[in-house]
């Protein structure tokens, strides 16, 4: 099974339902993009993540309070993305819990709602298919999809109380004795909860049941494959018989855990050393992305396929993160602009109509990716959207329901939509501004 059927069986996992993983140990899946888990003490809860919005979290806090009525002492985030800490205020109610996190996520948290807030709302919404219609939306690879507020909804975020900074803090709460241990992987701040006396590891975002997003094409700062993998390490170090990540359902037994820790932690290690030899060869990222892939023994590993990252974005990402975005090639020192580009290559084609035509024909022919980008000339010589849009969003439609990984598809659909409308608001612009015109004339 490959493509879209492949990502659409993998909606499979994200059933909603509260799993028992251990004794007092229970995990949200399907509410929301991300998993909630609640720890059971003696005289109340711990709550780690929170999920994604106070709506999302009204529903998993329901189905907690059903299983456990005691108060909340302690809420604890695994790393800073909105999906994990959104829906905090719900969870804490008026109980007043400690809410801890590593020292880093505050700072992570005002990046993104702050300072590049407006650069990655419109990625976000389409890498997450936010507005895509039910019809379009198969899933988001590592949750059913994004469950969010309306609009105008204050935050349910609520800032830590507690900020930790050792590699690994010990506590005590609500009789319930854990460790937080500091692993870097997906983000800097990310920490993984370790329970000693059952066994139980959660597991934030280092681990979940699809190939590691080691680039987030919505805009992410590095994300460091070694300290990744060597997070994965200490993981595996605890040996532990339970294995509760952020997204995806749990794992039980020593071995199987073993075995699929392992696995990840070589893959990420695989794509990160095959890059940086590619690199010492003087091979540029769009080689090295056509060239690196998983070794035989991993390639099959149903928790390695790409639903949620890329091999090839991993490269992309390895390459700008140890040499920068210039790959080498002095010709892409100073590159025409866009538009001047597009002058030319129209001029090798035989003029705008030639060039109009030859995208028609690649998407006549299946020819998908090569038509969006004979549209991307196009349109940087039209002055108002029209058919080059039009031929573009059908290119990006015809690569979008053929795609395994839910990033990709949800953009390219997203982007599809966008480019459909702009022309539908040109149109009806236009449509106005005659009305008006034949109205000034005939008073």
């Amino acid at each position: 099974m490959e493509g879209a059927d492949s990502l659409a069986a993998h909606g499979a996992i994200f059933k909603k339902q509260v799993i028992r993983v251990a004794e007092g140990v229970h995990v949200a899946v399907g509410f929301g993009l991300a998993n909630s888990i609640m720890i059971e003490g003696e005289d109340g809860r711990i709550i780690v993540d929170t999920m994604e919005s106070a709506r999302a979290a009204r529903a998993v806090k329901a189905e907690f309070d059903r299983i456990c009525p005691k108060p909340v002492r302690a809420i604890i985030y695994t790393h800073n993305h909105y999906d994990h800490i959104m829906g905090a205020a719900v969870f804490a109610g008026d109980d007043r819990p400690e809410v801890i996190s590593h020292a880093l996520l505050p700072k992570l948290v005002e990046r993104s709602q702050g300072a590049l807030r407006q650069a990655m709302l419109p990625r976000n919404i389409r890498q997450f298919g936010i507005l895509l219609p039910s019809e379009d939306f198969l899933n988001a690879g590592i949750g059913p999809r994004l469950v969010l507020d309306g609009r105008g909804s204050s935050s349910s975020f609520v800032p830590p109380t507690r900020l930790l900074d050792r590699p690994r803090t010990q506590l005590r709460i609500a009789g319930v004795d854990m460790q937080l241990v500091h692993a870097p992987g997906e983000t800097d701040d990310q920490i993984y909860v370790w329970l000693p006396e059952q066994r139980v590891l959660l597991a934030g975002d280092n681990f979940y049941w699809a190939f590691p997003n080691l680039y987030a094409i919505r805009g992410t700062p590095y994300r460091d494959p070694r300290l990744w993998a060597d997070s994965l390490d200490k993981m595996l170090a605890e040996r532990p018989a339970f294995l509760v990540p952020s997204h995806s359902l749990p794992l039980v037994g020593e071995d199987r855990i073993r075995e699929v820790l392992t696995d990840y932690r070589d893959a990420i290690r695989s794509v990160y050393e095959q890059t940086l030899a590619g690199m010492n060869e003087g091979l540029s990222p769009d080689e090295l992305a056509e060239r690196v892939a998983l070794p035989e023994r991993l390639a099959d590993k149903p928790y390695l396929q790409p639903y949620y990252g890329t091999v090839s974005w991993a490269v992309r990402a390895i390459y700008a993160g140890n040499l920068g975005w210039f790959d080498g090639n002095a010709s892409h020192l100073f590159p025409l602009p866009p538009k001047q580009e597009a002058e030319r290559i129209a001029d090798l084609a035989g003029g705008t109509d030639a060039l109009l035509r030859k995208a028609r024909q690649a998407l006549e022919q299946g020819e998908y990716q090569w038509a969006a980008q004979l549209a991307d000339w196009l349109m940087a010589l039209s002055a108002e959207p029209g058919e080059p849009h039009l031929l573009k969003a059908k290119a990006l439609r015809a690569l979008g329901v053929r795609q395994q990984n839910a990033n990709a598809r949800n953009y390219y659909l997203a982007a599809a939509r966008e480019l459909q409308f702009a022309v539908r608001r040109h149109k009806a612009n236009s449509a106005r501004q005659t009305d008006a015109s034949r109205g000034e004339k005939n008073p």
